[in-house]
């Protein structure tokens, strides 16, 4: 084993001990809250999709390339390589689709658009997220599930005349498309969930941005109470978008059918895959008060006793 599949080895295993970590400490705060409260609030059931998402493509995904050095021959027969792509698109595109319903949940919270029909949304986002989260994950497992029956083992045979004698020369694909669609069926529906995120959180960050400057007209300070809220909240918003960038465009280069991936490159794409349940993880604790000061007393640090930094997480 070599200096570079040890060291793959190695982040894998650190991130997989820390994005699980993160997102369970999600997942039982929520718990608790919901003992105390025994109210189901939309954004909590939002952010416990995305964690029990994250938590599943966390743990198959840093599995699957632990298990790529452990047992390279067996990760090569058909049907584990074809289970491995429909697994990790499937966990892939339900952790995007999921954030995208997070996104989608924050506008409207949060942007103030004029009509009732915005107003009965608003008022049924209690019966309307967690249908949105079924159809989000129906549709991911829907086209990532396609690889089963889609993908197989591809040979080609070249002839080829060196010096007068003809030989025939085998070259290996790891795998190839029945209908030469399913790398395209994948990256359509990661670039409408992208899409998707993008309006939200442009529209949402244009207009937190407006509203700051409202306030600053009205002599409103950057220390106002209101002004550090939002500043937050905006600040929230657009960490999201550029880790959803980078995840949406790692994705899309692994599924890409025009690139074909060496050995290197592999290894740093499903590092970043990796790495987006840890991070987005971080993201969310930061931007929500309550999770970050439960964090801090569970690391034995100081909370914020000031009540004054209400991010979107907490709408």
């Amino acid at each position: 084993m070599d200096s570079l599949s040890i060291a793959d080895i190695a982040v894998h295993s650190i991130l997989l001990v820390t994005g699980v970590s993160g997102n369970i400490f999600i997942l039982i705060f929520h718990f608790l809250e919901w003992l105390k409260t025994r109210e189901h609030n939309p954004c909590s059931l939002i952010i416990n999709a995305i964690g029990i998402s994250n938590i599943c493509l966390q743990t198959a995904n840093d599995l699957i390339e632990i298990s790529y050095y452990i047992w390279p021959d067996a990760y090569y027969e058909e049907w584990v390589y074809s289970f491995t792509i429909a697994l990790t698109a499937c966990l892939s595109l339900s952790s995007l689709w999921c954030s995208t319903c997070l996104c989608l949940y924050y506008c409207v919270k949060i942007v103030n658009f004029n009509g009732p029909l915005f107003y009965k949304i608003k008022a049924k986002l209690p019966v309307v997220v967690p249908w949105l989260l079924v159809f989000s994950i129906v549709l991911s497992w829907s086209v990532g599930m396609s690889a089963l029956w889609d993908l197989y083992m591809g040979y080609s045979i070249t002839a080829l005349n060196i010096t007068g004698n003809v030989t025939l020369e085998e070259s290996f694909y790891p795998y190839a498309s029945k209908c030469n669609c399913i790398f395209h069926l994948y990256l359509l529906a990661a670039s409408l969930a992208f899409v998707i995120i993008f309006l939200a959180g442009g529209t949402i960050v244009a207009s937190l941005c407006k509203h700051m400057s409202r306030m600053r007209q009205n002599n409103e300070g950057l220390g106002h109470p209101r002004i550090r809220t939002h500043l937050s909240a905006a600040k929230t918003v657009t960490a999201l978008l550029i880790l959803y960038l980078i995840f949406y465009g790692t994705f899309s280069f692994i599924n890409n059918p025009v690139y074909v991936l060496d050995e290197v490159t592999g290894v740093i794409c499903f590092i970043v895959i990796s790495t987006f349940p840890t991070v987005n993880t971080i993201i969310l604790i930061m931007g929500n008060r309550k999770l970050l000061n439960a964090l801090k007393q569970v690391l034995g640090m100081k909370s914020s006793v000031r009540n004054t930094e209400v991010t979107v997480t907490t709408y």
